[in-house]
């Protein structure tokens, strides 16, 4: 309709490529222009998806995609079209980015390792296979930059799920500079450290040190510490970069920050979405039933009533007009109180056994 208002989602985990921003709504991928503007979805998938990274060329998107079950690595043209997955590990895999020269796509996983949820960095082709875990130990998201250096985000991905969590298992960075593949802490923050990006002489991440999660940056020395946004509200939250500018969500909105001239902006999205996941839909009622139990007293409903004879012959009727057969528990013939939510619960048993035939 002509002049309807745009509606509002909730925008998640974007990527950045030149003047596109691909995010999820929904569960599933959309674009919008980086300056804003009117988003198009490019997924309509059953499973839900997450995590799209763009290939440096632009050309692919790899996510993480619950088509098929467990989460597990897809790519797709970037422009749309159909997804192919390219991991079958059966156990959880988080899409992280693509190696410099594009040829693989990174994601963690705790794939070969003796325990669950101990995450390494692993690799994987564009024609799928057995992906390649990089000598990197324990990490959950990882960076590189020029001359082979390289930045790993170690225990914590999103420090808005645990704020200002201060224990052992607090986010880090450690770095590697040279890549000599020596790596070391890149600063000492009394705060969650999480997903490092290099980008060109500085690494950038995101700490609560101060309270509210924002981006930082800092050299790779762990001197010159700078801060970045200043969200006062809530967490920035999946920053991803492509190498010039930082795309982030916080709340419900997009960000997309620019390291050299200091901006950081909403992006307004033009959001038209057919609301699909909540429309209506009729489901039947005696499918997930599988028993039913009367409770003997419970304060549940309130007023406690007894299952009188009346009450047994007006039941016993109604499941003789249905064809169904009703046995009255002992406590019940023996007129023990029961609630008024037992007996509608019993009530609608009856008719739903009825609708089975």
């Amino acid at each position: 309709m002509e002049g309807a208002p745009a509606l509002q989602g909730y925008y998640r985990f974007p990527t950045v490529w030149g003047d596109r921003v691909v995010f999820v709504s929904e569960d599933d991928l959309w674009e919008v222009p980086a300056e804003g503007g009117l988003a198009r979805r490019l997924t309509a998938n059953l499973g839900a998806v997450s995590f799209p990274a763009f290939s440096p060329d632009g050309r692919w998107i790899a996510f993480t995609g619950r088509e098929e079950g467990v989460p597990e690595v897809y790519v797709m043209d970037s422009a749309g079209g159909p997804a192919r997955r390219l991991t079958h590990l059966g156990g959880p895999c988080t899409v992280l980015g693509w190696t410099p020269d594009g040829s693989k796509v990174l994601f963690a996983s705790d794939f070969g390792q003796p325990v669950a949820r101990v995450t390494g960095i692993c690799a994987v082709g564009l024609q799928g296979g057995l992906p390649e875990a990089l000598p990197l130990g324990h990490a959950v998201s990882v960076s590189f930059g020029p001359g082979g250096a390289c930045a790993i985000g170690r225990n914590n991905t999103d420090p808005a799920r645990w704020k200002r969590y201060r224990g052992g298992t607090a986010g880090e960075i450690l770095v590697d500079p040279d890549g000599s593949g020596e790596f070391r802490k890149l600063i000492d923050l009394k705060g969650n450290l999480a997903r490092p990006m290099w980008i060109g002489g500085r690494v950038y991440f995101v700490s609560d040190h101060e309270g509210i999660g924002n981006l930082y940056s800092c050299l790779p020395d762990g001197s010159d510490l700078r801060r970045e946004t200043n969200q006062k509200e809530f967490y920035a939250r999946f920053p991803s970069t492509d190498g010039r500018r930082i795309a982030y969500h916080a709340g419900a909105d997009l960000f997309l920050y620019d390291p050299a001239t200091g901006e950081d902006r909403r992006i307004c999205v033009e959001y038209r979405s057919p609301r699909t996941q909540r429309q209506r839909k009729f489901v039947d009622p005696a499918r997930p039933v599988e028993a039913y139990v009367l409770a003997v007293s419970s304060t549940f409903a309130g007023n406690l009533i007894t299952l009188g004879s009346i009450a047994n012959l007006i039941v016993i009727e109604q499941a003789r007009l249905l064809g169904v057969t009703v046995r009255f528990r002992d406590h019940a013939r023996a007129g023990v109180p029961v609630t008024i939510a037992s007996l509608l619960l019993l009530a609608l048993w009856i008719v739903m056994r009825g609708s089975w035939g």
